[in-house]
């Protein structure tokens, strides 16, 4: 039966529901057979919703976890994988917290590029995770990491790291982390790293972290390392950068070994370095301070240092007050103690044993400064080789300096180092000093902003030294300053060197490059018998080192000027010298480039030979052999002769020869007396030409010289006239001093004098203290003037003394020839002898006797008789009154007699008397003869009256005369006005 009552309402409602509860049951059965579609699908709706391509494989998808593969990114090089995610979750509320996550074999692709890291295709999402902070009540989940990899690429090179990790609560709980081997590289640094591994642990409120890390070969900056292992252990507070304090205690131990490790290329090998650190952690971590105390060692079988090795060597650092702050920017500062040692050093030449060493001082650190200053102490012996061994070439003090050199105790009891951030400055608050085995000291101290280096004692150069900078180099140090050096150095002895520049220290040997002209003395240039004394002058850079000093040998190399010396074997000096030198030892034997661009040379001898003159030419030693040839010219630049020297230093022996050349002179050119004072008689001008050939010659037994000089013909004004055709050969057995053997002999054609002479010619000869003449003679009067001898003595100022020899030489012509012809008038052939003397121009006569050789007439004008005394008798003719005697009148009679005597018999004695009279007694026996006849009348009442007395009488002619007559002549004013004369007649022609 059918039931055909309505539904009600509540029927309805209850139909609905149960069709909906069917729906849902029939759509959850739906749902959950195809969860692992949905949740895949979901999430990867979600990824590509973000812009991220994605894949993932669900395997289990519940309540309360997800399981799956997921993949994120490019197909073909996807950024991330992991071959099995497991997420654990839960629902609070409407809400999912994610409890756990653990991802096995994942692979993260990272790049890390100018300071960033990004993810590739990820980073859009943990952007806005960044974006989105977790609330405050979120669970924290626990996150584990198996056999993770990533893959990072970096712009100095990939790198591969394997881990395994823990997290919970945000802490890393764990990681055990490989990096696979790697080599890294960028700008300042080149690393190549073994299969590292580090470890970390956390235990509640602290981390422990280990590292183990193998160098092959890094280089960062200054700092290398080779076949190299780095331990660490550490242990601090766990390091919460948001949240946490970094209170507590902060333990740290650090092992590194290595074959080599370096800091700017100071390097120690087989070495093992401990360092520990304990302190305590204060404040936020952001902010964080770490105080504490550190300590340090170093130990290793070799170094490299400075640019050399040492072996054993020990160091020991310890900084009791050591704190870091991150406050501000990461700042480390402490009190730095520093110790050590090494058993041996060596620097190229050097080499020091027993070395120790200590220092402390404060230091800070930071990214943009660095401050240190740190006060220490050095002791030690050391040697350097750089100067070689003693020779026997060498001379005392640099004998001695190079003992000195190769044995010495150093002592550095107070250097101060000082850094505040840029170049280090070091400061000496107590002397250096070394001592040398062998005695002597050498000592360097502080000096205002520079030091003070003096050497002294055991034979040492005496130094003194200026030094304003002062810097390590490799393999060596260099100071700039000023020097100043009293050694003997190769041909140098006792020099003076005065320089200011750059001393180098390096590579085994010592150079000084001056930076202005140094300034150069010494006693004596050692040339064997050929020393050149109290050599001066400068010596100028020229773009290298003035002296190198180093394995034994030296080089001293510049250019000179203002050079002056003295040349004794020559009797010469040099003056206003210039040029180039390079002069050194190699091997022991001296070498020497020598170019003389201009030099005056001067003669010094007591009697002078030559004028100023100037050289230039070129020098050469090699294998012990001088080489030299020179140029001569005289001051006005004219060539007046050529040098060549020749000297074998082994033996001793060697020659300068000398060769003028022919020597043209000519009116307004060259001259003799240009030449040489000893021309000086030759009176310009001189017409003809000469030429001087000689040498120098030496061995060690002694020095000779000598030379001769031709004279084809020469033509000159002498002080007696006019000489022509003087030719002959002049032999010098020495040239210092100027010696001429006896025997040599000129001649010469004419000499225009008062009475011309004829055929002259001289026998001389020269030695160093005078000219000594003998046998000259000339044709003059129908006779012979002979100088019986002549000394010229060379020394200035002294007398010439000579004899002149007259035989039948008629006097007419020579008085009448003469300036004081209207005095004197003389016809007289005479032979005698007049020795006479000149000096200061004046001439003196003694004991000279003339002789007429048959009757003359002599009439001598009274102006030109000073003085008269007159004794004898004079016999008047027979018609003549008697004679009456009376000295006035007699004196008289004597004047007139004087005035006009024809004599048989004339003698002369000569001899000069003061005041340049020369006096003159003669002897007369003759008749007063004069041009018109004279008579004397006197009558017999003039006798009885005596009043003749009163007048002048006349001396009747024909009166016999035997007078002897002593009278003088103004000799003087007779050579003046004869030289007057002279230079009259020599004189040229005024031009209108």
């Amino acid at each position: 039966m059918t039931d055909a009552r309505p539904a009600t309402p509540a029927r309805r409602l209850r139909l609905i529901l149960a069709l909906v509860g069917v729906a849902v049951a029939v759509l959850a059965l739906a749902l959950y057979a195809a969860r692992k579609v949905i949740a895949r699908e979901a999430l990867v709706s979600w990824l590509h919703a973000k812009g991220i391509a994605a894949d993932a494989q669900v395997e289990s998808f519940g309540p309360s976890g997800f399981t799956g593969r997921l993949r994120i990114g490019d197909a073909k090089r996807p950024d991330f994988t992991a071959a099995r995610a497991e997420v654990g979750y839960g629902f609070r509320g409407f809400g999912l917290d994610v409890r756990s996550v653990t991802l096995r074999q994942p692979v993260l692709r990272a790049r890390l590029h100018d300071g960033k890291l990004s993810l590739g295709s990820l980073d859009p999402l943990i952007e806005e995770f960044r974006r989105k902070p977790p609330r405050p009540d979120a669970t924290k989940p626990s996150i584990r990491i198996d056999q993770g990899l990533l893959l990072l690429t970096t712009d100095y090179g990939p790198m591969q790291l394997r881990a395994d990790a823990r997290v919970r609560d945000d802490k890393l709980m764990s990681l055990d982390a490989a990096a696979a081997p790697a080599r890294l590289r960028g700008p300042g640094f080149d690393a190549s790293l073994g299969a590292s591994a580090v470890t970390l642990r956390t235990h509640g409120d602290r981390v422990a972290i280990t590292l183990d890390a193998p160098l092959a070969q890094a280089t960062a900056g200054p700092v290398s390392a080779e076949a190299g292992r780095l331990r660490l252990t550490a242990a601090a507070p766990y390091p919460d950068l948001q949240h946490r304090r970094g209170d507590g205690a902060v333990v740290a131990q650090a092992n590194l070994t290595g074959r080599r490790i370096a800091l700017a290329g100071q390097g120690v090998e087989d070495a093992q370095l401990a360092a520990a650190f304990t302190g305590q952690a204060t404040g936020w971590i952001p902010d964080l301070t770490v105080r504490g105390r550190a300590v340090a060692d170093l130990r290793a079988a070799s170094a490299a240092l400075a640019g050399g090795r040492a072996g054993t060597l020990r160091a020991a650092l310890t900084a009791d007050d050591l704190s870091w702050t991150r406050k501000g920017g990461d700042a480390v500062s402490g009190v730095l103690k520093l110790a050590g040692g090494a058993d041996s050093y060596a620097l190229a030449e050097l080499r020091l044993q027993g070395v120790t060493a200590a220092a402390q001082g404060p230091f800070s650190a930071s990214a943009k400064r660095v401050s240190l200053r740190l006060t220490g102490s050095a002791l030690g012996h050391g040697a350097w080789m750089g100067l070689g061994a003693p020779t026997a070439g060498d001379s005392t003090e640099i004998a001695a300096a190079k003992r000195a050199a190769r044995g010495f105790r150093f002592a550095a009891p107070g250097v101060t180092l000082a850094s505040d951030g840029g170049a280090a400055r070091m400061a000496l608050a107590q002397p250096v000093r070394l001592s040398p085995d062998r005695g002597g000291a050498v000592t360097l101290a502080q000096r205002g902003s520079g030091y003070r280096l003096t050497a002294a004692g055991g034979g040492l150069p005496k130094v003194e030294a200026d030094v304003d900078q002062f810097a390590l180099v490799p393999g060596g140090a260099t100071a700039d300053g000023r020097i100043r050096a009293a050694l003997s150095i190769g041909p140098i002895q006792h020099g003076v060197f005065d320089a200011s520049g750059t001393l180098r220290i390096a590579d085994g040997a010592v150079s000084f490059t001056g930076d202005r002209c140094a300034s150069v003395r010494a006693e004596r240039l050692e040339l064997g018998v050929n020393d050149v004394a109290h050599l001066a002058g400068q010596l100028c850079p020229e773009g290298r080192p003035l002296l190198t000093l180093g394995h034994g040998d030296w080089r001293i190399v510049g250019r000179a000027r203002g050079v002056s010396a003295e040349v004794p074997f020559l009797q010469a000096t040099v003056t206003g010298g210039s040029g180039a030198a390079d002069l050194g030892q190699t091997g022991g034997r001296l070498n020497a480039t020598l170019t003389v661009a201009s030099a005056q040379v001067e003669d010094i001898a007591p009697a002078s030979r030559f004028r100023p003159l100037t050289m230039s030419g070129k020098a050469a030693l090699a294998r012990d052999q001088w080489i030299a040839g020179l140029d001569v010219r005289d001051i006005g630049g004219r060539p007046v002769g050529h040098a060549e020297l020749r000297h074998d230093g082994r033996a001793g022996v060697g020659r300068v020869d000398l060769d003028s050349g022919v020597l043209t002179f000519a009116e307004g050119g060259l001259q003799p007396a240009q030449l040489s004072p000893l021309a000086a008689a030759l009176g310009s001008p001189v017409q003809g030409s000469a030429r001087f050939v000689g040498a120098f010659a030496w061995t060690p037994a002694g020095a000779t010289s000598g030379g001769t000089l031709s004279l084809p013909g020469l033509d000159f004004q002498s002080p007696a006239g006019r000489m022509t055709g003087l030719a002959g050969t002049v032999v010098f057995t020495s040239l210092a001093p100027l010696t001429v053997a006896p025997g040599g002999v000129l001649r010469a054609d004419a000499l225009a004098a008062i009475l011309p002479l004829t055929g002259l010619s001289a026998t001389f000869g020269l030695d160093a203290h005078a000219l000594h003449v003998s046998g000259g003679e000339a044709a003059v009067g129908g006779g012979k003037v002979r100088l019986a001898s002549l000394d010229v003595p060379l020394q200035p100022g002294a007398p010439t003394r000579g004899v002149l020899d007259v035989e039948g030489v008629e006097l007419h012509d020579l008085v009448a020839a003469s300036p004081f012809k209207d005095r004197v008038s003389l016809d007289a052939r005479v032979s005698g002898r007049v020795p006479f003397e000149t000096q200061g121009g004046k001439v003196q006569v003694s004991g000279g006797e003339l002789h007429a050789i048959q009757p003359g007439r002599l009439s001598i004008q009274r102006t030109a008789l000073s003085a008269v005394s007159a004794s004898g008798a004079i016999e008047a003719p027979k018609a003549a009154p008697a004679p009456v005697a009376s000295t006035d009148t007699f004196t008289d009679f004597a004047y007139q007699a004087m005035e006009n005597l024809a004599f048989d018999k004339l003698d002369a004695t000569l001899d000069s008397r003061p005041g340049g009279q020369l006096g003159v007694l003669f002897h007369v026996v003759g008749r007063h003869d004069p041009p018109q006849r004279q008579e004397l009348a006197v009558t017999w009442l003039d006798l009885i009256r005596r009043n003749f007395m009163n007048r002048k009488l006349p001396l009747p002619s024909g009166t016999e005369v035997d007078l002897t007559l002593d009278t003088s002549l103004n000799l003087d004013d007779l050579l003046k006005d004869y030289a007057d004369y002279q230079k009259l007649r020599s004189s040229r022609p005024v031009q209108p």
